[in-house]
């Protein structure tokens, strides 16, 4: 009888587990990557290499030795841009190219990517003495960091040298984008594309209540207008096509207001904090499965374009504004239905203050969308914790 395939997956922390089991569940061996022994991922592994995935020759090299026939993101940008350039050495399916990986997770390369074809992105420039064209407030932000780690809001010239200094400080790089900073609402679209078409996606509303650059509590979209939608959709087809994008999923943030929209982040990773979860609760796809399949070979099996909101969930992420150290959780009583809650810090552990860490997540269940929406944007309110 023949061994199963080996699959490797770069990421072992707790929202790759999802992936990691619909990759379990399709026949795989999962080979789990991570510089962090004690993640949930490498728990769960067939097979656990402790290897920092951010060193691709690395990861090449324990590829080659595994003989793995399939190589999988998890939810950092890292993990993609690695898992790009070793699909590409090796021949395996599921990653665009280096360079096409690249104009899309750096956000420099974005922005001048974005602006040349005329996509509604913020005005945005790489350098401190460009940026004196452009009116404030300006947002200051690392080229490649995640979770909202070293942006500054800069309201004034003179505090412009200082936010700069924090950005570049963040990045693996050492460089930042400064852009102008739009009003508006946050939203993300996760789109599933096949054959170069998308054929699924999803709307959700994001809120940023505890780090102001980081989403805590969300929900499948109750706010956004459908023509707002379709024009968001058709904006991301067309990005679709010209950058001949492989199939899987593209992920993009965006603010929009009544009138305009404009492109924040986009990444073809799986977005974090379970954010796969809240979409399957609220409408009973399978949003892992959908993931994972270009990467080991398979076709999704989405046949509905924009699939019903059918149950009313919220997913909120228990985070604080000051470094303390664990004890438990305070839950305040909410018209609500708690139906899952994932621990992420032991009594005693110590907690950094958002967006560097977090003390669990918490999926709760409204009675109708109206609380859903009226709720959700005040969930830091009901989910804490207590600290010593």
């Amino acid at each position: 009888m023949s061994q199963p395939a080996t699959a490797m997956i770069l990421d072992a922390g707790f929202a790759s587990l999802p992936l990691q089991q619909a990759v379990k569940a399709a026949g795989f061996t999962t080979l789990v990557c991570s510089g962090k022994a004690q993640d949930a991922g490498m728990k769960f592994a067939d097979i656990a290499h402790v290897q920092n995935y951010a060193d691709a020759d690395a990861v090449l090299e324990v590829a080659r030795e595994q003989k793995i026939t399939a190589i999988l993101p998890g939810v950092t940008d890292v993990s993609y841009l690695t898992g790009s350039r070793v699909a590409a050495e090796l021949g395996l399916a599921g990653f665009d190219t280096p360079d096409v990986s690249d104009t899309l997770f750096l956000k420099d390369r974005f922005r001048a990517w974005a602006e040349l074809k005329g996509y509604p992105i913020p005005r945005a420039v790489n350098e401190p003495e460009a940026a004196r064209d452009l009116p404030f407030p300006l947002l200051v932000k690392p080229i490649d960091a995640y979770s909202g780690i070293g942006i500054t809001l800069v309201r004034e010239a003179g505090a412009l040298p200082q936010a700069v200094d924090l950005a570049r400080s963040a990045s693996r790089n050492g460089h930042c984008v400064i852009e102008t900073f739009c009003e508006g609402a946050l939203y993300s679209h996760s789109a599933f594309i096949r054959g170069g078409e998308i054929v699924c996606e999803f709307f959700v509303d994001e809120y940023c209540t505890v780090y102001p650059w980081q989403v805590n509590s969300s929900s499948l979209s109750l706010t956004l207008a459908e023509a707002m939608r379709d024009r968001v959709s058709e904006c991301m087809q067309t990005l679709v096509r010209e950058l001949q994008l492989v199939d899987g999923l593209l992920h993009t943030q965006f603010i929009a207001n009544e009138h305009d929209f404009w492109l924040i982040e986009l990444t073809r990773r799986c977005p974090g904090d379970l954010y796969s979860r809240l979409i399957e609760l609220s409408t009973g796809e399978a949003y892992s499965a959908g993931f994972v399949a270009p990467f080991i070979g398979r076709e999704s099996a989405f046949s509905v374009r924009r699939p019903e909101h059918q149950r009313a969930i919220a997913r909120h992420t228990i985070s604080g504004d000051a470094e303390s150290h664990f004890v438990g959780y305070c839950f305040a009583p909410l018209a609500a239905r708690i139906i899952e809650t994932i621990p992420l810090k032991l009594p005693g552990d110590p907690l950094l203050p958002a967006p560097r860490d977090r003390a669990g997540l918490v999926f709760a269940e409204f009675e109708d969308f109206a609380e859903l929406a009226r709720l959700t944007p005040q969930l830091k309110n009901y989910f804490s914790f207590k600290t010593i």
